[in-house]
């Protein structure tokens, strides 16, 4: 991973429908090195897909991040229950004072109540649970991961 390759992941953080033309135009390097750069850039797995983002109050459900306490080491076993529920879309594993923070979403507090009471606080080995709902989300620097990944051992 060299400073190109860094630039065309930031065009493509931009816009992921980015034309390889316009990515080779704004470098000043040719479609073809473009190209395959971005094909050994997707193959080394830099890249794990392409996206859409979504606005959630178009859609009219809010987006709520779950925080887990998970009692042992059943995080795995938690996970695997979490899957069966279509309002979550994501969970991570973390440190911290939670094992697990899910991403959700739902059509209203009730229903998102009702999610944690009745579903998430059943599963075996959940403790605590705590909720924040999104307001609004602010990017500040969408390059973050990116200007950071120069650090010593990146090539």
């Amino acid at each position: 991973m060299d400073d190109t390759d860094l630039k065309i992941l930031k065009m493509l953080r931009d816009n992921s429908r980015e034309s390889l033309g316009k990515i080779s135009e704004v470098l000043g390097i040719s479609k073809a090195t473009v190209s395959r750069r971005l094909a050994r850039i997707e193959q080394e797995g830099y890249i794990t897909g392409y996206t859409t983002i979504t606005n959630p109050g178009k859609l009219g459900v809010m987006k709520g991040i779950i925080s887990l306490e998970i009692m042992g080491t059943a995080v795995n076993a938690v996970i695997e229950q979490l899957r069966s529920f279509k309002e979550i879309e994501s969970v991570m594993r973390v440190f911290g004072d939670h094992g697990l923070i899910c991403i959700a979403y739902s059509r209203s507090v009730d229903s998102l109540y009702e999610l944690i009471q009745n579903q998430i606080l059943n599963i075996p080995n959940v403790h605590n649970v705590e909720v924040d709902i999104v307001i609004d989300r602010m990017i500040i620097n969408p390059n973050a991961e990116l200007d950071m990944s120069k650090a010593p051992g990146i090539r």
